[in-house]
């Protein structure tokens, strides 16, 4: 685990024109005179359109530790950060021309070089940021709950589909005391693998899309009597969880099934050639919801899965995606505590052929979807509602309409009805969430 370290993240081109925030606050927690000095630096080029800012990325193998002539440079063995003992610096500026990220700032007015330390762990200049634009990266925390790896190298999916990740990361978390059950789908080749070789290294067991909950519950309970506790897992998408196979699943969690269920949701039956889902998004052209002259995608909004299944008020429903691993390793340790019913976590998973975008930016929708409040992170436990995530300021819905061509067809007022349901569905959890606050839960 020594390789993963926390580290600040940076959004290019989204800082406000002209914001010098970040600096402003890094010099005054550190305490350096000055007034261009500090540990971070805003970049401001508007003649090219760039708006961002430079930091130490706590590189693993740091060459401005290497190329110090005096060992001022070290990197902590427990924290990972890179810090410059000022008492041993020369000021010659070496670490500052041999970073290859720009990331160590050296100080003429001083005559000393600076760099970003995480202030102990803190990071004041992401406290401080306006616009949500800088955030800390808690990998080390992360790792920290990774397991050896139970999915084969390699992967049958599509290019770019973040649904390998998110099953790699989830065995990773849940460990091996694990059994995965899976049904027909983009992913349940990453269970029952092709051919004579399997892809998952875990007990595992592929059904039909009727009856995956019922088989995981039964199979359940036959280890409980015999005295082992065992994870019993469900992964599978949306077209089993929210419509073939949603009878079984609400069965399941209403007799108090003891299992996870984790819907990997890239709203549509992808699998079969891109067909209409209950969860497929407002105005979304598939191949079922064509758009044309007398049509313009589909026409009713997405069933909303996760609320269905906290209405079924069991004891653990949460939403999450890979884009924010911290918190949907959390989650799925929340979920693995439960041993009095069922937990049901909703795992958005854009998907590149059939959303239409960049096979490079899976990652990055799965951000933005959070970040437009498309799909607010929050969960229900207790009885009680709380968002986990919430952006400081949230983008539009364009920004996040814009990345894939399943939205091509939309006009400013397509966008516009769009944003309205977006703002409608977070306010219902926003006012479930504050109703658990004022019976004395917890709103974050």
């Amino acid at each position: 685990m020594k390789t993963f370290y926390d580290t600040l993240a940076i959004e290019e081109n989204r800082c406000p024109e002209g914001c010098m925030i970040c600096q402003e606050v890094c010099r005054e927690t550190a305490g350096i005179p000055g007034t261009g000095c500090s540990g971070i630096k805003p970049i401001h080029l508007p003649q090219l359109g760039v708006h961002t800012a430079l930091t130490c990325n706590q590189c693993g193998e740091p060459v401005c530790m290497d190329n110090c002539p005096t060992g001022a440079i070290s990197k902590g063995a427990g924290d990972g950060v890179v810090r410059i003992d000022q008492g041993k610096c020369l000021g010659c500026g070496m670490c500052s021309l041999v970073c290859p990220y720009g990331g160590i700032h050296y100080c003429q007015e001083q005559r000393r070089t600076f760099k970003c330390d995480l202030c102990g762990g803190v990071a004041k200049c992401a406290e401080a940021c306006p616009e949500g634009v800088i955030k800390l990266a808690r990998s080390r925390e992360v790792a920290l709950r990774l397991q050896d790896d139970q999915l084969r190298r390699g992967t049958p999916l599509c290019l770019g589909c973040p649904a390998e990740l998110a099953l790699r990361f989830t065995l990773r978390v849940l460990g091996k005391d694990t059994v995965l059950f899976g049904a027909p789908g983009c992913a349940v080749l990453l269970i029952c693998g092709m051919g004579t070789r399997t892809y998952c290294l875990l007990p595992s067991h592929m059904t039909n899309m009727t009856n995956l909950p019922s088989t995981a519950a039964g199979y359940k309970r036959y280890l409980r009597k015999l005295g082992k506790d065992v994870k019993c897992v469900c992964f599978a998408g949306d077209g089993c969880f929210a419509d073939v196979g949603f009878q079984p699943l609400s069965g399941a969690a209403e007799r108090g099934e003891n299992i996870i269920a984790i819907c990997y949701d890239n709203e549509g039956f992808m699998n079969t050639g891109i067909q209409r889902s209950g969860t497929t998004s407002y105005l979304s052209w598939t191949t079922t919801t064509p758009v044309g002259v007398r049509k313009r995608g589909k026409e009713r909004p997405a069933k909303n899965m996760p609320l269905i299944m906290a209405a079924h008020d069991i004891p653990y429903v949460a939403t999450a995606t890979i884009g924010f691993p911290e918190d949907y390793a959390e989650k799925l340790n929340r979920a693995m505590e439960v041993k009095d019913g069922m937990s049901y976590i909703h795992l958005l998973s854009p998907c590149p052929t059939g959303w239409r975008f960049s096979t490079a930016l899976a990652i990055e929708v799965c951000r933005l979807a959070v970040e437009t409040n498309y799909f607010p992170l929050w969960e229900y436990a207790g009885g009680r509602y709380r968002f986990t995530y919430q952006p400081k300021r949230p983008r539009p819905i364009a920004d996040f309409l814009r990345t894939m061509r399943k939205f091509d067809h939309l006009t400013e007022r397509d966008v516009g009805e769009i944003q309205a349901l977006v703002d409608r569905r977070l306010e219902t959890i926003r006012s479930l969430a504050h109703m658990g606050e004022s019976e004395g839960g917890d709103v974050s």
